[in-house]
């Protein structure tokens, strides 16, 4: 190719101010699936801490069962473990926590994925 074709093949990329790299092709899907799944599930447990303001709420029923369903596997699986904390169950927050942790890490503004699709690192 000739310089001028080099240029304005690489001039669009230059002024939008972002620097893709080439990176593996699982990075961008995985980032793709994991957005909205870290997300959602982040709100599934927000509104888990909701509802538990509320000790009469129905979870068996719209709109609460749409959180509840996809969230009640994981809190099962450390009420056990993590101890209520002044007579209220806090295992809605710590899985809150760790998605917000993990969604940070990797999609965050300098989150892992976000680097190894931005600089190819």
């Amino acid at each position: 190719p000739s310089v001028l074709e080099t240029v304005n093949s690489v001039a669009p990329a230059a002024s939008s101010g972002i620097l893709l790299a080439e990176t593996e092709a699982w990075v961008q899907p995985t980032a793709l699936i994991l957005g909205p799944f870290l997300n959602f599930m982040s709100f599934a447990m927000l509104c888990r801490v909701v509802a538990s303001w509320y000790p009469e709420t129905n979870l068996n029923k719209l709109p609460w069962s749409i959180v509840a369903w996809p969230s009640e596997p994981l809190l099962r699986l450390v009420k056990g473990v993590i101890p209520p904390a002044f007579g209220v169950d806090i295992t809605p927050v710590f899985w809150l926590a760790i998605f917000t942790f993990f969604n940070e890490i990797l999609l965050g503004q300098q989150g892992l994925l976000v680097m190894k699709m931005k600089y190819g690192i």
